[in-house]
């Protein structure tokens, strides 16, 4: 497994962040880092797998990886991320306290089960703007002034991701939010035969721009993105719980074991037998 280390990302050890944008990123491999990583979706979309666990992601959303979590991104349709690098154990030279706010964050972000307002566009392109102002930050010498400069358009876009954090309700406009309803639905239901009417209704969206939307979005049609999301959510309790296989089947909204059996293999190319004797070999081979 890539181990991601802090001499090969910090410009210097005086820095306590760093910052990438990521253009189109690829379906990475499995990695870990030595440090906290704050990630923004500026666009696209695309499953991330966190210590097994998964969740779609796309434009907007934002969350925080911890150092020493495992973690890769699955089926990606265009998407491009912000990376905002943190190292704990190196101080700020201008702010105090910002452990609270990336805290909040991670608090809002950890539990898959809240629902999320994400970014408006208005906010995501505020963001993009500090983001440029930090990377075009170049000053080899680091001086006072260099860490002034960009710790201070740091604060602002992390104080920003914290209150639409805490916020309740999305600032977004009317069609922005159906849409974002429309993606939280299909996150909290993908195990459920979808009343597309009703969804429809419900969102304010016709069903037409709803499916081209869908498509856009994920590069898969509504039925293969359930269909695909179903699968990831099989691997991911194949992996973290010991519920039988035709217990999986029933959670992830498989009618019988053997449709997911051929599903699972047709997308992973081993069975969910195969998967969980993976998973029970590999820990034997990391306690010994």
């Amino acid at each position: 497994m890539k181990i991601l280390k802090v001499s090969d990302f910090f410009l210097s050890e005086h820095h306590a962040f760093s910052l990438f944008d990521m253009n189109r990123q690829s379906m990475e491999d499995v990695h870990v880092h030595e440090f906290d990583e704050l990630v923004i979706v500026r666009n696209g979309s695309g499953f991330h797998i966190i210590n097994d666990q998964v969740e779609f992601i796309h434009k907007g959303d934002f969350f925080i990886v911890s150092a020493h979590d495992v973690h890769c991104y699955e089926s990606t349709n265009k998407l491009s991320i912000i990376n905002i690098l943190l190292h704990k154990e190196r101080p700020f030279h201008f702010i105090n306290n910002i452990a609270e706010l990336t805290a909040g964050i991670k608090e809002y972000t950890g539990s898959m089960k809240k629902r999320r307002t994400g970014l408006s566009d208005e906010e995501l392109a505020r963001v993009i703007e500090l983001t440029d102002k930090i990377t075009r930050q170049s000053d080899a010498r680091y001086d006072n002034a260099y860490f002034a400069t960009a710790e201070s358009y740091l604060l602002s876009m992390i104080v920003m991701l914290y209150q639409c954090a805490m916020r309740k309700e999305c600032r977004a406009s009317e069609t922005e939010s159906g849409k974002r309803h429309l993606l939280n639905h299909l996150r909290e239901n993908y195990t459920c035969t979808i009343n597309w009417d009703y969804l429809c209704e419900e969102s304010g969206v016709a069903k037409r721009t709803m499916f081209r939307f869908i498509k856009e979005i994920t590069g898969f049609t509504p039925e293969r993105f359930q269909q695909r999301y179903r699968l990831l959510k099989t691997q991911e309790l194949l992996r973290t719980s010991d519920l039988s296989i035709g217990k999986i089947a029933t959670l992830c909204g498989f009618s019988t074991t053997s449709r997911l059996t051929e599903a699972y293999k047709k997308q992973f190319q081993r069975t969910p037998s195969q998967e969980r004797t993976r998973v029970s070999n590999s820990v034997i081979s990391t306690t010994h």
